[in-house]
């Protein structure tokens, strides 16, 4: 009688063993809690913090409006609207005055002028804005391809006088 316990008892605990393996141990919890009630229209809300205003400083406000216009004449540009190009490229000069994005407008003035669809075209005033960029804003990004854009145009105009110059040869000879 003292030392082994049955072998039904044994059983009993292995079911339980096994049962809390697979399912886990679920305990009846009773009956759901009920949700709290919707809030009643008639009572006064908790404390609803004042939204706050973020104010912006004049000089963020003028880079953002900047940035936008110049967004504005580049898309104006690649539709071929030079007037709206122009006007747009000035309006980032006069908000942005000497700081970027007013690079990026004189840039785009110059790409204006040097499109062969404007028919407007002046290489001459194109290398003027080109030139500008470099001048007065070396550090800009815009540096680099300004000056390629000042040679390409730079060997167009001296190719355009080769030119002049073979027909008043020709015209001389003509005598």
């Amino acid at each position: 009688m003292g030392g082994k316990s049955s072998g039904a008892r044994q059983h009993v605990y292995f079911c339980v063993a096994f049962l809390t393996l697979l399912g886990g141990c679920s305990v009846p919890q009773g009956p759901p809690k009920p949700e709290p009630p919707p809030p009643n229209p008639t009572t006064v809300p908790a404390v609803v913090p004042e939204p706050t205003i973020v104010v912006e400083p004049p000089e963020v406000r003028e880079r953002r409006e900047a940035n936008q216009h110049l967004q504005i004449a580049q898309n104006l540009l690649a539709k071929g609207d030079y007037e709206g190009s122009l006007q747009e490229s000035r309006e980032v000069l006069a908000l942005a005055k000497d700081q970027s994005p007013a690079d990026a407008a004189v840039f785009n003035m110059g790409l204006v002028y040097a499109s062969p669809k404007n028919p407007k075209r002046d290489n001459k005033t194109a290398i003027n804005y080109f030139n500008r960029v470099i001048k007065s804003h070396p550090d800009s990004p815009w540096v680099e391809q300004a000056k390629i854009w000042v040679g390409v145009l730079d060997d167009v105009e001296k190719l355009k006088q080769v030119d002049i110059d073979i027909e008043e040869k020709k015209r001389d000879r003509l005598r």
